[in-house]
């Protein structure tokens, strides 16, 4: 049965039945009270009624500190999802009670992500959220209602990069990389340019995984283990490296990585070129020597043709001079 009474200049609607807990709840008008009271109660009857206090009392933010405690860590690709839960810990979303988040927040924080980054980072950061929504109502009990994420439309994804450098380029690139003041910024990037291993992947490398003797290095992504070659260049920077047993091979954080790289892409003069273009370069220069798009998805880690494709750049050039021998 619902009780209204009044308490100052709000009107307290309680709803008591039995084997059910106690539910209240504080409005500026009488009519709003008594509306949610009955609509309480008309859920109670269809038994339709689930405790929502968990989830007016539980921020996007205590839900994000959960997922990242205990969901991130068993991904492949958990290195960047701590980085993507960092940014949106940064946004005002994370401080609206889960219960209270609808389509309509959603679609305000794809907008004004996309102000700042691309389509397919946006894509990427709105699956997680809803990966999130998806584990809260499945595996944790939380009683919402519907997923917000599934009521907005998702950004489209954006065009396939096809930044390569030229020979001077990479070279001002390693020799900007060695000015850093963090000295494992250039192994680093010269690890990417000479075996086309994703950022996650080379920070998540070591010393176990790497065989100098047959030179090859095992690396986890997202899409799996693979073992990859090592150039005679890579080797011979792995061999100058200092190292232990149990220890990473590059012992440095996502974040000093990118600022550090930012920094050193502009000093060597170089316009627009992210971390992950070094990945497409080396998958271009590879192609280049002649390997077979079998033996670059062994190395490249892509389970198809066409998703390769899209970090290989082939030169029109180059192909008329192949015409040429012939």
């Amino acid at each position: 049965m619902a009780t209204i009474r009044q308490r100052g200049n709000t009107w307290q609607a309680i709803v008591k039945r039995k084997g059910y807990p106690t539910q209240s709840k504080t409005f500026d008008l009488k009519k709003d009270a008594e509306r949610w009271s009955r609509h309480q109660e008309r859920l109670l009857d269809a038994g339709q009624w689930s405790d929502r206090s968990e989830v007016e009392q539980t921020t996007l933010r205590d839900l994000l500190v959960r997922y990242e405690k205990e969901v991130t860590p068993k991904k492949r690709g958990a290195i960047n999802e701590v980085l993507r839960i960092a940014v949106i810990k940064r946004s005002k979303l994370v401080g609206y009670a889960i219960g209270s988040i609808n389509g309509r927040m959603i679609a305000e924080y794809r907008d004004k992500r996309l102000e700042a980054v691309s389509g397919s980072t946006v894509h990427r950061e709105l699956a997680l959220l809803s990966h999130l929504f998806n584990v809260a109502v499945r595996d944790w009990g939380f009683a919402l209602n519907t997923n917000p994420v599934s009521q907005v439309r998702k950004p489209t994804p954006s065009k396939a990069r096809d930044r390569v450098l030229t020979d001077t380029q990479r070279q001002a690139l390693i020799s900007s990389c060695a000015q850093c003041q963090s000295p494992w910024i250039k192994p680093v990037v010269v690890f990417a340019l000479e075996t086309a291993a994703r950022r996650g992947e080379i920070l998540a490398l070591t010393w176990r995984d790497v065989d100098l003797e047959r030179k090859v290095a095992k690396v986890s992504g997202k899409t799996g283990s693979r073992t990859i070659p090592l150039s005679p260049a890579c080797e011979s920077m792995l061999r100058s490296l200092p190292r232990s047993l149990e220890g990473h091979v590059f012992p440095v954080t996502i974040e000093t990585l990118k600022q550090a790289y930012a920094r050193a892409v502009a000093r060597a003069g170089i316009q627009d070129f992210t971390f992950h273009d070094l990945r497409h370069d080396a998958l271009t220069r590879l192609a280049k020597l002649g390997l077979n798009v079998l033996e670059l998805r062994s190395i490249s880690g892509h389970a198809t043709a066409n998703m390769l494709q899209r970090y290989v750049s082939i030169d029109a050039g180059d192909l008329a001079k192949k015409l040429a021998i012939r």
